[in-house]
């Protein structure tokens, strides 16, 4: 079995501002594959931008929408399609929403399946990113997370799915990655030095997140990438929590 491609998110956005193709040439030479975004391309003569951007080896692992409201948006959402076939890339993913009751959680189901209908019309993956509430509030013993997928058409709602936030949020993300086995095409490897309070990021393989079971899960399932992410910086850099993330990948033999 191929493992997922590695790519990368945040993290290296000092150094991104300061320099950006030059950071992405760094990021290149560390060993992965691709970034999470990818608006900087956006600016510009995009077209020459992303073939710079592949020149370098990379590739965009996923638009970003940066709203909800977008989604209800039938122009927003024809600009987000025209922006993501641009950028080259397959994925268009919303970074998460609150839970409030389980009648909020329809009605955002609702949303996401009309819009991921509309996604997957242009040939594209509409993917919704977890944190930890999805796992912390239940209805009736169901995760929040679950309602979002039943009350969706698998083709129109995937998940880009957080090992650490499943951690924090007191799931096993082994076990959750294979129940969600079809609707995956990503995960984010993020690791946390304790889960008592949130906040306590750390570069991959540092902490406590179950790292090697997600990958072995995440590549059983035929997940196409997993991104390194750190929210919040701990004692490296960018660059520095980039590359140890990645040597830490490495010398377990997860890459």
């Amino acid at each position: 079995m191929t493992r997922p491609k590695l790519g990368l998110i945040g993290i290296i956005g000092e150094e991104a501002k300061q320099d950006f193709w030059g950071t992405m040439k760094r990021v290149a030479e560390i060993g992965y594959k691709g970034i999470e975004g990818g608006g900087e391309l956006l600016k510009g003569d995009v077209k020459e931008n992303v073939a710079r951007f592949h020149e370098l080896g990379l590739q965009v692992a996923t638009h970003s929408v940066p709203s909800k409201e977008l989604l209800r948006d039938e122009k927003e959402v024809d600009r987000l399609i025209r922006e993501a076939h641009a950028l080259e890339t397959k994925d268009v993913t919303f970074w998460w929403d609150v839970v409030d009751n389980r009648e909020q959680l329809l009605r955002d189901a609702e949303l996401y399946d009309a819009a991921g209908a509309r996604f997957a019309a242009e040939g594209l993956r509409f993917c919704y990113h977890n944190h930890a509430h999805e796992f912390e509030r239940t209805f009736n013993g169901v995760y929040s997370l679950d309602i979002l997928a039943e009350h969706t058409d698998p083709k129109h709602l995937y998940f880009r799915m957080d090992v650490a936030w499943i951690t924090i949020g007191g799931a096993d993300p082994a076990h959750i990655l294979r129940k969600m086995a079809g609707r995956v095409p990503a995960i984010h490897l993020k690791d946390v030095y304790g889960t008592d309070e949130i906040g306590k990021w750390t570069a991959v393989g540092t902490g406590v997140v179950n790292i090697a079971a997600s990958i072995e899960a995440a590549t059983e399932i035929g997940v196409e990438w997993m991104t390194v992410e750190q929210d919040q910086l701990r004692n490296l850099t960018g660059i520095e929590t980039a590359l140890v993330s990645y040597l830490n990948l490495k010398e377990k033999g997860l890459l």
